[in-house]
């Protein structure tokens, strides 16, 4: 067993240093030599765990240390700690932008690779029962306005996190952290009837 924890830990280190080397080489510019430098290690040792740049790639965008410190696993308590989970999603710090950016270059790979497409769609679909999930447990609470959907507006608040992401990415003085706020409550008050 021991060894099999080391391994994935390594798995994750180079996952992690082929996040760093996309963020500023891009996707293109990424290869196997560069990550193993940003590693620290040597590319023999780098191709013991991943055979190519593609089975490299792939994995540090599923590697699950990283994808499942994305979502708050702890239960929400109301409206408020709703709220904060989403909060945390949203790119309004360094380390939350570089996710996003990591995330929209891999969301761009691969066009028409089937196992991908999957993959995305998967995770789409993963995202989209998460935002659902948070949305029901206000409702049930009776925090929001009557008759609200809560697939409905779980799927309005994955598609308004994704917009508010790109948007924040792709220009940041535009989407401060107060604007994406703003819109957050918004999307309380008009979608779900929260009054405030």
């Amino acid at each position: 067993m021991p060894k099999q924890v080391d391994a994935d830990e390594r798995r994750g280190e180079l996952a992690a240093a082929t996040r760093r080397v996309i963020l500023r080489r891009g996707l293109e510019g990424t290869t196997l030599r560069e990550v193993a430098r940003e590693a620290g290690w040597s590319i023999g040792v780098l191709a013991h765990y991943f055979e190519t740049k593609d089975e490299l790639l792939r994995y540090s965008l599923a590697d699950p240390a990283w994808v499942m410190n994305r979502f708050d696993t702890t239960e929400p308590d109301g409206l408020a700690s709703v709220r904060r989970i989403l909060e945390r999603l949203l790119p309004m710090n360094t380390e939350m932008r570089d996710m996003w950016q990591v995330w929209m270059t891999f969301w761009a790979s691969w066009p028409g690779d089937a196992m991908w497409d999957q993959e995305r769609r998967r995770r789409q679909r993963r995202f989209r029962r998460y935002c659902r999930s948070l949305v029901r447990h206000v409702v049930e609470r009776g925090e929001t306005g009557a008759g609200i959907d809560p697939d409905g507006a779980g799927d309005a608040l994955a598609i308004l996190l994704h917009g508010i992401g790109v948007q924040a990415v792709m220009d940041q003085r535009a989407w401060p952290q107060r604007r994406q706020l703003e819109e957050l409550d918004e999307f309380f008050v008009t979608r779900l009837g929260v009054r405030q």
